[in-house]
């Protein structure tokens, strides 16, 4: 019996050899597919991989994924010119940034591990306001309005992309380690959740916010001052805390207040110095160097901006 078995069996195998012989597998599911060579945008992928993935663990998506947006927005994709625009002013005004003040391998370790861009905002009609940004779990920042921005308005880039990324990098660094309660006490009676789009710049600086939105809630409060102090300009800040503190306001106490929590916070915290920093990104923001942004590596020059193309900064207009 033992025998008849060992027959059986030694017959099932060579039949199924034979079948798996016959059957020619292709290949293996888990082996990445060869590369496509012809794809329109495979010389600006290689740059990104070299410059984000392989240095700072970044997947930067401008190729727009529904799974990656909220499904309750209508949005539009980011131009190819304008993602390689951004790609490139996000490594001067913000990777070097941070490299050249942070700890080493700071933005390797707390860094976003995803960078995405969309071309429009996120507008919620029902209450007047849009999105320009957001930071999720800690791991993912995504950036909107992008096709508006105008690349030689250094404003326009802080309020649309920089402003938004301190913003949101802050908001990665407190959901790591939680900002003072000290902090939203300054300002527990003022916060306005449903409201705040009606402030204006004035009445939320003088009651001690340094834009609208900080007075919409306290973990928002929080990041808009580390993202306005570092980015605005000496006049404008200036500007900002004079108006403030008029007619009495306490508003200028409570932002200097404010700021110095925040430095503390992330000095102790995170051995950033906030102030270096502010330092280093005015340097740059005042010192544009379009040759050394270009020479970064890939940039798209067209001679005009059809198929999401880009002016090079020579031909951009005043």
């Amino acid at each position: 019996m033992k025998k008849i078995y060992q027959i059986v069996l030694l017959g099932a195998l060579m039949i199924g050899f034979a079948a798996c012989e016959k059957d020619k597998f292709g290949e293996s599911i888990f082996i990445d597919p060869v590369e496509d060579t012809t794809n329109y945008t495979r010389a600006f992928d290689q740059w990104l991989y070299q410059h984000y993935t392989v240095p700072y663990n970044v997947e930067f998506r401008y190729k727009l994924d529904d799974n990656g947006t909220d499904p309750n927005y209508n949005v539009v994709p980011v131009s190819m010119g304008m993602a390689d625009t951004v790609a490139h002013l996000a490594l001067y005004l913000w990777y070097d940034v941070y490299d050249s003040i942070a700890p080493q391998g700071f933005l390797n370790e707390n860094g976003p591990r995803i960078i995405q861009l969309i071309g429009s905002a996120m507008i919620n009609a029902a209450q007047g306001t849009e999105k320009l940004g957001q930071a999720e779990g800690g791991i993912k920042i995504t950036l909107m309005k992008i096709n508006l921005m105008e690349t030689n308005n250094i404003e326009q880039l802080n309020e649309y992309i920089f402003k938004t990324m301190h913003h949101e990098f802050s908001h990665i660094l407190h959901q790591k380690k939680t900002y003072p309660k000290e902090f939203e006490q300054l300002s527990a009676a003022d916060y306005n959740p449903d409201g705040w789009q009606y402030t204006s710049d004035t009445e939320a600086w003088q009651m001690g916010f340094a834009s609208p939105y900080g007075g919409s809630q306290a973990r928002e409060d929080f990041v808009e001052i580390i993202a306005n102090y570092i980015v605005k300009s000496d006049a404008d800040l200036n500007k900002m805390l004079t108006i403030a503190g008029q007619d009495g306001k306490p508003g200028a106490k409570i932002l200097n207040q404010k700021i110095d929590i925040c430095r503390t916070w992330l000095a102790e915290k995170w051995e950033l110095d906030l102030d270096a920093l502010r330092a280093e990104v005015q340097k740059r923001q005042n010192n544009m160097d379009w040759d050394m942004i270009m020479s970064l590596g890939f940039m798209h020059e067209k001679t005009d901006t059809g198929n999401g193309g880009v002016l090079p900064p020579s031909a951009w207009p005043e």
